[in-house]
């Protein structure tokens, strides 16, 4: 069937002030913050192949082997997003690694070229649960196994100039989560994010397009889902003004956008008990 992507509202503010530092305070000492233990312990025993049992070992494994991303990293940004080459190939997601021969972390980083990807997988579905479940809100389904590229098409139809920011907005959702983000199947995974000024420009620049018009709410956006053409063109459309709307409504809200396939909170609520 393919993993359903969706577009969603994003707590930007919660996951720069709560998800970020937990994480990077992780992989610079090996030790949990207080509301990330609470997390673990919570998390649904499965034999000890659940993540009470893999994320505290991650724990101890980051540890024995600490790394100052905040202090040193230039292949991730500020608030974990890549920064890397432009261009990723999903096929050789789990080569993506570190190129860097200078970086002062490099013997013991997990992204670094020989670095431990099994620890890299575990830090992607502890990032993953910790955004879905801290950072989430209302979603839209945009549709089955594709990415932000889906849209190029429409963009060239309507005359959006090569280095116009609208391309790089959508861009940004595509790809800032390729190092951390990305999951370790075909598309499925956090896929990139915006800032709520980005998000407030995104949806003003879409606003320009000529997309379908309805009143913006998620009401209106189920509606039209099932009445949208039966033809790629069409859907494109409708999909693309439903990135709009959501970026509407998100920065009307003060919040920021997010993309992603098959990131679903509620499976990580109930299946995996990870509650934050």
């Amino acid at each position: 069937m393919g993993a359903d992507a969706e577009i969603f509202v994003f707590d930007y503010g919660r996951y720069r002030s709560d998800v970020v530092p937990a994480l990077l305070e992780l992989l610079r000492t090996g030790e949990v913050v207080p509301w990330l233990d609470d997390v673990f312990r919570a998390a649904t025993p499965m034999d000890g192949q659940g993540y009470d049992v893999l994320w505290p070992r991650l724990a101890s494994q980051l540890r024995e082997r600490p790394t100052d991303l905040a202090r040193y990293c230039t292949w991730l940004g500020p608030d974990l997003r890549y920064v890397g080459e432009d261009r990723v190939n999903r096929a050789t997601r789990e080569q993506l690694t570190c190129p860097s021969l200078t970086c002062p972390e490099r013997v013991r980083c997990p992204f670094r070229q020989d670095g431990d990807r099994h620890a890299v997988e575990e830090l992607n579905t502890l990032h993953e649960a910790l955004v879905a479940v801290c950072c989430l809100g209302p979603s839209q389904f945009v549709g089955r196994t594709v990415t932000p590229d889906y849209y190029l098409p429409v963009l060239e139809r309507q005359g959006v100039p090569a280095d116009d920011p609208l391309r790089a907005l959508l861009a940004a959702l595509a790809r800032r989560g390729a190092a951390l983000g990305y999951q370790y199947g075909v598309t499925e995974g956090i896929h990139g994010w915006l800032t709520v000024a980005e998000t407030a420009e995104l949806a003003a620049r879409l606003g320009h397009l000529d997309l379908p018009r309805y009143e913006p709410t998620f009401a209106a956006m189920a509606n039209l889902s099932k009445r949208a053409g039966p033809t790629r063109r069409e859907w494109q459309d409708v999909s693309l003004s439903f990135v709009r709307t959501v970026a509407t409504i998100a920065a009307g809200a003060g919040r920021s956008v997010l993309w992603g396939n098959d990131v679903i909170p509620d499976l990580w609520r109930q299946t995996h008990g990870i509650q934050a």
